[in-house]
């Protein structure tokens, strides 16, 4: 067994304007292994894979080796990947206009003819099959990765950062020998690379990085998914406000031990109601709801109720959400919200019958990332401020003052960009926004996507308050932790319709995967 790890960092900090954003970080990644690096939303995770990826450079005096061999610092992009430093980020780096083949080579060069110095496409694709192969990834090399499923994509990410690496002269490959040692000697560096992915496309992707480890490939792993961590990772660095706090086997910790270890204490969850507690009069009711996914499907929903929505990918789940927003129309069937028909045209007119939305994708729908963290916060609650058409600047900042304490988002400075706050606190953002107008009905997609362990349970506590003032709460989301502890009921649905429903204790991450992979594939 080889003992040398196959990353070591050793004393590596990292100044911004006078703040320390890295401090003297000392970590060895083992080889052969999954490091799982943890850390909340500025920790310096980013901060230290940058540094890695060449594109900071870090303050003087750190070192760091590579397979034993110590790489000189600041590292340039190119110098990271001679040296066999692979990274994979949630924007993949892949083109979709190309083949598979053609985004393998924009890595490691093109398989040339021997005299003319042309591409060989016959030898590029077979140099990419074997890479493939190795991995079990069934894609042909000459097919867009534009056609390909997100997990796919993902998974044609890796794939690629692993291919073996040709001798100087050589255009062919060897998958027995050339590809495994092309495993062994790089160092992937996966940053939240499922963040985006329904739960059973991310399993997937997990599978493939279990196979990597097989083959003796090494990886660091950045995710705030715990489950995933628990699943993937052999080891575990912590980094917190910069500096690393632990660095250990994972063993046998559980997610709770695992998240007030990345957290630095113990969450404080809000208590749990009795069903007599939850037992509001209907509010919302939908029969016979159609549209594109969403076939016949029957809902009804109470005030003060927690209700989580989930299922397979194409389930229906997301179009529902926006059906009830007013961001889509239903094809067929019928909405009553409070005992009255409920069908609204747009979303505006979904806010003016008190039901408000927080978006699936909120970097696109749910802040304007040049606009300041105030701005964003009262966006659309403008006219709450506004006499004569003469916005009272002073009134709208109190109130963005209030709701940025309220829902506990940290930032500098109202005034900061929305887009320098971490992803935690964007979401806290239009999570508050959204409650502000003290809705009937709060919608959520996908709440706690890139968003770490303590805004994670602040959100969850936030909308149990919510909860217990009478507000109805519908969460859509592939990630099953959302449900536990949290939701009322939660619906499991198979190709647009209710295939499963379970409450109170029946609620858990095994029960809800249980129900999910009961439905057929939609």
């Amino acid at each position: 067994m080889d003992l040398t790890p196959a990353l070591r960092i050793s004393g590596i900090s990292k100044t911004f304007t006078g703040q320390k954003a890295l401090d003297s970080v000392d970590l060895d990644v083992p080889t052969g292994a999954v490091t799982a690096l943890l850390g909340m939303n500025g920790s310096g995770k980013s901060t230290l894979i940058k540094i890695l990826a060449g594109v900071y450079s870090p303050d003087p005096g750190g070192r760091l080796h590579v397979r034993g061999t110590e790489v000189p610092l600041p590292l340039s992009p190119q110098a990271a990947h001679a040296a066999g430093l692979r990274f994979l980020h949630q924007d993949l780096g892949l083109v979709d206009a190309l083949t598979v083949a053609d985004n393998f080579a924009l890595s490691d060069g093109f398989a040339a003819r021997h005299r003319l110095a042309a591409v060989n496409v016959r030898r590029q694709n077979e140099h990419t099959e074997a890479t493939l192969s190795l991995l079990g990834i069934k894609v042909h090399p000459g097919r867009p990765v534009g056609e390909l499923s997100p997990s796919l994509r993902t998974m044609v990410g890796i794939a690629r950062a692993f291919q073996p690496v040709r001798a100087p002269g050589r255009d062919t490959t060897d998958p027995a020998a050339d590809g495994v040692a092309g495993l062994r000697r790089n160092v992937l560096v996966l940053d939240e690379p499922t963040a985006s992915l329904p739960v059973e496309d991310a399993s997937r992707v997990l599978d493939l990085i279990e196979v990597l480890r097989e083959h003796g490939g090494t990886a660091v792993y950045v995710s705030h998914r715990i489950e995933e961590v628990r699943r993937i990772a052999d080891h575990v660095a912590v980094l917190r406000d910069g500096q690393l706090v632990a660095a250990e086997p994972l063993g046998g910790r559980d997610s709770r031990s695992i998240v007030s270890l990345v957290v630095g204490r113990q969450l404080e969850e809000a208590p749990l109601r009795s069903a007599a507690e939850r037992e509001g009069e209907v509010l919302f009711e939908a029969t016979g709801l159609t549209g594109n996914r969403v076939r016949n499907l029957d809902l009804s929903l109470r005030t003060g109720e927690i209700l989580g929505v989930t299922g397979l990918v194409g389930c229906g789940r997301s179009e529902l959400v926006r059906m009830m927003a007013g961001a889509q129309q239903p094809s067929s069937g019928t909405m009553h919200l409070g005992g009255r028909p409920y069908a609204p045209p747009s979303p505006a007119e979904a806010i003016a019958d008190s039901v408000a939305c927080v978006p699936q994708n909120r970097r696109r729908d749910g802040i304007v990332l040049d606009m300041g963290v105030g701005d964003n916060l009262t966006l659309g609650r403008l006219a709450r401020h506004t006499r004569a058409g003469v916005l009272n600047r002073k009134a709208e900042r109190l109130h963005a003052d209030q709701l940025g304490k309220d829902y506990l988002v940290k930032t500098a400075s109202l005034e900061a960009p929305i887009r320098t706050l971490s992803g935690g606190n964007q979401q806290k953002v239009v999570v508050a926004r959204a409650a502000s107008s003290r809705p009937s009905l709060l919608l959520l997609d996908e709440p706690s996507q890139g968003v770490d362990a303590l805004a994670r349970q602040e959100i969850a506590n936030l909308l149990r308050r919510l909860a217990d003032r009478g507000t109805a709460v519908l969460i859509a989301s592939t990630d099953h932790d959302d449900f536990v502890g949290l939701a009322d009921r939660v619906l499991v649905l198979d190709r647009g319709s209710v295939a499963a429903e379970l409450s109170g204790d029946g609620i858990s991450e095994d029960n809800i995967a249980l129900a999910c992979q009961r439905t057929a594939p939609c």
